[in-house]
């Protein structure tokens, strides 16, 4: 399956012939806003009543353990967000959503999917399309977890096209990887030793700030 984000597939839908007729409509329920940083989309005890496409800015999903909120989801630009159990069954969220950044975004509620996807079957057919893809990367990211070490899961994580590294605090992305941010800073120190050209371009004051352990935590 080519990996495209959801947004692309939504764009890419509401340009062909097939939607023409769909395309005042559904683009209707899907006008962009702006949403500031550090703005709680869901709080866990609340359902998840939208689906959150993501034009531009960074999003988290986290729950709690023992008093401290554990990063599940980060997801950027051309993504989505939303908890999936707590969206389509209608029970109480056990995550939050979050704001990392300024963000510009669409949202669909529960009663716009269930009212297109029953009265429009290429809506129908674009939701399974994304939710596949969503299942995939889900797929991927445990055989991540399984197969490598915290060390090699933080240096798989940094040489991604999509990664986050120094757009979010880096205790987001340690949670994130499951590991805390003493580790990920100690292992960031080795590889910008070892391997400096496999990881994004930094600025020499970063880097500086990185191995005197400035980091932002």
């Amino acid at each position: 399956m080519k990996d495209s984000k959801p947004l692309t597939l939504l764009f890419d839908a509401l340009q062909s012939e097939a939607f023409a007729d769909l395309k005042h409509e559904f683009s209707s329920l899907t006008s962009p806003y702006r949403v500031r940083k550090g703005r709680i989309l869901v709080d866990v005890g609340q359902i998840n009543d939208h689906i959150y496409f993501i034009h531009s800015g960074v999003i988290r999903t986290y729950y709690h353990i023992g008093g401290e909120d554990v990063t599940s989801r980060l997801v950027a630009d051309g993504d989505m967000a939303c908890v999936a159990e707590s969206f389509f069954l209608r029970q109480k969220s056990n995550e939050a959503i979050e704001t990392l950044e300024d963000c510009l975004i669409y949202s669909v509620s529960y009663a716009e999917y269930k009212m297109l996807a029953e009265r429009h079957v290429l809506i129908s057919n674009l939701i399974v399309r994304i939710l596949e893809q969503r299942l995939v990367n889900f797929s991927e990211r445990i055989k991540l977890f399984k197969s490598l070490t915290v060390e090699k899961r933080i240096e798989s994580y940094l040489g991604q096209p999509n990664s986050l590294f120094r757009r979010i605090p880096d205790h987001y992305i340690a949670s994130y990887l499951g590991t805390t941010p003493a580790t990920f800073s100690r292992c960031l120190k080795l590889l910008l030793r070892d391997k400096p050209s496999q990881l994004p371009v930094l600025t020499f004051n970063t880097i500086i700030n990185i191995l005197a352990g400035d980091l932002l935590l």
